[in-house]
């Protein structure tokens, strides 16, 4: 593996024999002007140049690489863990009871998907006298509306579902009369 201190020693060691040949050259030769030497010279000079940059751009790109190489290492190894996390039960009594957990987690968190009113916040805003429409706004479409046999409930809202995966549904109901609220229960039992 070349560093750039190993690098600088191949540079230099080519310089010195470049000049060398060089020198052994020119003493060959029996009339050279400064005018041909200076004009080898910035050859010599422009070629060392041309790969001094080069071998940064190699070094950089390297390091580049190495990086890459490096999230994707960590990356495998996060996939690899989360992988070993979510692992199946072998036991088949585990098995059971595992699915049922995840079933219940699942049908939970579809129950909070389903709007406003699964957060204990917007229950707070409940009170008498609003509208049917308010009540939507604040709270969502319900799960379901009935009519009341009860002369002074016209409609209910009922909004279910449940909340905290422990397989219980949680309900909330909003009780109408002339497109008003008159009574309502929250499903986290305020």
């Amino acid at each position: 593996m070349t560093t750039p201190s190993n690098n600088k020693l191949i540079m230099k060691i080519f310089l010195f024999t470049t000049f060398l040949g060089a020198s052994i050259i020119l003493q060959g030769q029996e009339s050279v002007s400064n005018a041909d030497l200076s004009r080898k010279l910035d050859l010599i000079l422009g070629k060392i140049n041309g790969l001094e940059e080069r071998v940064a751009k190699l070094e950089n790109e390297n390091s580049e690489v190495k990086k890459e190489i490096q999230a994707a290492q960590k990356t495998a190894n996060e996939a690899k863990t989360a992988s070993q996390v979510v692992a199946i039960p072998q036991d088949e009594e585990e098995k059971k009871s595992f699915m049922s957990r995840l079933r219940l987690e699942l049908k939970s968190e579809d129950d909070k998907a389903a709007g406003a009113w699964t957060e204990e916040e917007t229950w707070v805003g409940m009170r008498r006298n609003l509208t049917m429409f308010k009540v939507r706004k604040l709270l969502g479409n319900p799960t379901r509306m009935t009519l009341s046999l009860d002369p002074r409930i016209d409609r209910v809202y009922h909004y279910e579902g449940d909340l905290d995966a422990d397989g219980t549904e949680e309900v909330g109901r909003v009780s109408f009369f002339r497109d008003r609220v008159v009574s309502f229960s929250s499903p986290f039992g305020r």
